[in-house]
């Protein structure tokens, strides 16, 4: 009787010792697969730069191009401003912003631009960028009203 067994169970070992892999990690006869390159990436072409005043069509669109403004805002109540002093970086453009708080008309003027706040409005203009200093703020004719110093931390 033990001797049917004995073929048997060398028959489930030859089966377990194949099964296990061994050295021999059972390579199949088929090719491997083919290898696939994908072409090169063609060169962006180089932006050529715009006329002057001509608004860009590539992509991203106009206004990336447009300097960051840091804004001065002038809160105006009769002959009050608040702040009277804003601090901003020296050479980034300055937008300078008039808000009248009474509801009255107001005029500012910096560094040759100007703008009419109307009343119980907002209004602004940008000045390029300046160099460290201290510039006066003319509103509604009284120079010095308030005072941009550049070259700092912005802030009030």
């Amino acid at each position: 009787m033990a001797s049917r067994w004995v073929p048997a169970a060398l028959a489930a070992a030859a089966l377990v010792v194949a099964g296990c892999g061994g050295d021999d990690d059972g390579a199949s006869t088929a090719p491997p697969p083919p290898v696939t390159t994908a072409p090169a990436p063609e060169p962006e072409p180089e932006a050529e730069p715009l006329p002057e005043g001509e608004v860009e069509q590539q992509e991203g669109g106009a206004g990336d191009e447009v300097p960051m403004a840091v804004p001065a805002r002038l809160r105006i109540d009769g002959t009050s401003v608040r702040p009277r002093q804003v601090s901003v970086p020296a050479f980034f453009t300055i937008r300078v912003i008039g808000v009248s708080a009474d509801g009255e008309p107001h005029r500012v003027e910096f560094q040759g631009g100007a703008v009419d706040v109307p009343a119980g409005g907002r209004a602004s203009f940008d000045v390029e960028g300046l160099r460290d200093g201290s510039y006066p703020v003319t509103i509604d004719g009284r120079e010095g009203a308030a005072t941009i110093v550049t070259g700092v931390e912005p802030g009030p």
